[in-house]
């Protein structure tokens, strides 16, 4: 039943963003026209910045003037504008200091601080605006409280003095009261240090509230994670719903709610595991990242909410900027931020040919998969993002995006080139023809020995599949990838190997990944990766063979 809190949230949406919405739509029928003012707009901007004097950005009045006076950019090119602007105030790559850093580590690398302007921090608030503007026109979504979780907003500050961190959590702690009210998470959780801690906290806040209808991440893992620490400290979090007390939750706020308590503890005691059909019956939607290596954990998480639960992108977006937004959260249409930045692309098999055509955005073919380039307000020009996005629709003559892997996702022995897409559909095609949903998996690469072995951790109630699943996927690889074959056949590469993991792997893996500098709410890695970049041992944390 709506609340007439809720009630209010939705009208205000629909008073303030719907225009904004159509407005965004009906950009869409003139992509390319759209994106040669944004472009203009730019650099118009910041010409008078060091980077815009040194490649001519006044005299540039054509994308092709663009695109031969700017080189492609990778983050090491920009770093030392980025930081000395930072230091020194100076107009190194942007006319507007920029007001707050982005901090990501990235799925590999160091970190890097992301620049954000007021325009830009301005743009991402408005793209969140109209986000939920949509969200609130599914059935029951919006009509309770929402459990989100989020990046810390403030890890710190550069040695200039802004602030760092993750942007997610920018936006939830800048939210107005009428908002803020009806998330069910207080911003300050995302500060506590300590993981286990973090997620004790969540799950209490969180499962205390019997009124949520919908959660929000970008990963679903989170989700995921979240249910398992409740299984394996189900007393303490009990506990601490049933008392409001807990010495491991360094914040305040926490009210007694007893009854919610034993009612949990009885839905545990019954079945065993809970789900979040037994914790928020009236769960009407999750808002979460479903391309890519996410449809794993959502495939997994799925059967653990209530059948009629939609499931809504997130939309393509990265430390750098937002990708895409959900237009229509009925059909996950993901229309490009054209207003906001200027796309280009390359054809995948271009780009990893050593190719140079880019492509705009009103040149994008049904169904073709593309590297990404982008340029924004807050000084990424002709970014080499190493993101790969497939269209998978129109919105009038603007391309639909959805998110297909990072570029990296790449391995190559001996000349077969196999991808993480081809991994990932491999091994959920062959687990389900056996009936088994993965809890985590990753393919390792040694190129010594070449040799390929696939670690998984399987659900805890799937047994271990009997012998022949290393020739089942070596033959669903085949049908993807003939040179993959053609290298087995020969003997080139070894046979595939499988090494199933003890229960909890993945969560120490996660864990390991996060202390080193990965955002746990954002949390994502590669499925297939060289075992030398690899730093997680998993053969130790295998099962006997």
């Amino acid at each position: 039943m709506l609340d007439i809190s809720s009630a209010l949230f939705k009208k205000a949406l629909r008073m303030t963003q719907s225009l904004r919405y159509r407005n965004l739509v009906n950009k869409a029928k003139t992509p390319g026209e759209v994106q040669t003012d944004i472009l203009r707009r730019i650099l118009n901007r910041n010409s008078d910045s060091e980077f815009g004097k040194a490649h001519g950005f006044s005299s540039i009045s054509s994308i092709r003037d663009y695109q031969k006076a700017v080189p492609v950019q990778t983050y090491e090119d920009l770093r030392p504008f980025i930081e000395r602007q930072e230091l020194t105030g100076e107009r190194c790559l942007t006319r507007d200091q920029p007001v707050y850093y982005h901090r990501t580590s990235g799925t590999l690398g160091t970190p890097k601080n992301i620049p954000v302007t007021k325009i830009g921090l301005r743009q991402m608030k408005d793209d969140q605006k109209i986000s939920a503007f949509v969200w609130s026109g599914c059935d029951g979504v919006l009509d309770g409280k929402v459990f989100a979780v989020s990046g810390q907003a403030v890890e710190g500050r550069m040695p200039g003095g802004t602030e760092f961190g993750s942007a997610s959590g920018l936006l939830y702690r800048s939210q107005s009261s009428l908002v803020r009210s009806r998330y069910v998470l207080p911003p300050v959780l995302s500060e506590i240090e300590d993981y286990d801690s973090r997620y004790l906290a969540m799950a209490v806040f969180g499962f205390a509230e019997t009124q949520v209808t919908s959660m929000a991440t970008a990963n679903p893992s989170t989700f995921l994670r979240l249910l398992s620490f409740v299984h394996s400290h189900a007393d303490v979090v009990f506990n601490a719903i049933a008392t409001g007390k807990s010495p491991d939750i360094p914040v305040t706020g926490l009210e007694p709610h007893p009854a919610r308590a034993r009612q949990l503890a009885d839905k545990l005691q019954a079945s065993g595991r809970l789900t979040y059909t037994d914790i928020w019956p009236n769960l009407g939607g999750v808002v979460t990242w479903t391309g890519g290596s996410c449809g794993i954990a959502l495939g997994s998480l799925s059967p653990l909410l209530p059948t009629d639960t939609a499931i809504i992108e997130w939309g393509y977006s990265a430390s750098e900027f937002r990708g895409t937004i959900n237009i229509d959260a009925k059909h996950n249409t993901c229309l490009p931020t054209l207003t906001n930045t200027f796309f280009e692309f390359m054809e995948r098999q271009e780009r990893e040919t050593g190719g140079e055509d880019f492509l705009g955005l009103d040149e994008l073919q049904e169904g073709h998969e593309y590297y990404v380039f982008i340029t924004t307000i807050d000084g990424l020009y002709r970014y080499d993002i190493n993101d790969i996005v497939r269209v998978n629709g129109r919105v009038f003559e603007t391309p639909a995006l959805e998110f297909v892997q990072k570029g990296k996702g790449v391995t190559n022995i001996t000349g077969e080139k196999l991808t993480e897409a081809q991994v990932i559909q491999a091994v959920i095609s062959v687990l389900s023809e056996h009936g088994i949903s993965p809890m985590f998996f990753i393919m390792l690469a040694w190129e010594e020995s070449a040799v390929y072995r696939l670690f998984i951790e399987l659900n805890g109630e799937s047994s271990l599949p009997g012998v022949g699943m290393e020739m089942e996927l070596e033959y669903k690889l085949y049908s993807s990838n003939i040179e993959y074959e053609a290298k087995r056949k020969s003997g080139r590469l070894a046979p595939l190997r499988i090494r199933y993991l003890k229960n909890g792997t993945g969560d120490r893996f996660r864990s390991s990944c996060v202390e080193a500098g990965q955002r746990d709410a954002q949390f994502k890695y590669l499925h297939l990766q060289y075992a030398r970049d690899c730093t997680f041992d998993f053969d130790s944390a295998a099962l006997p063979e």
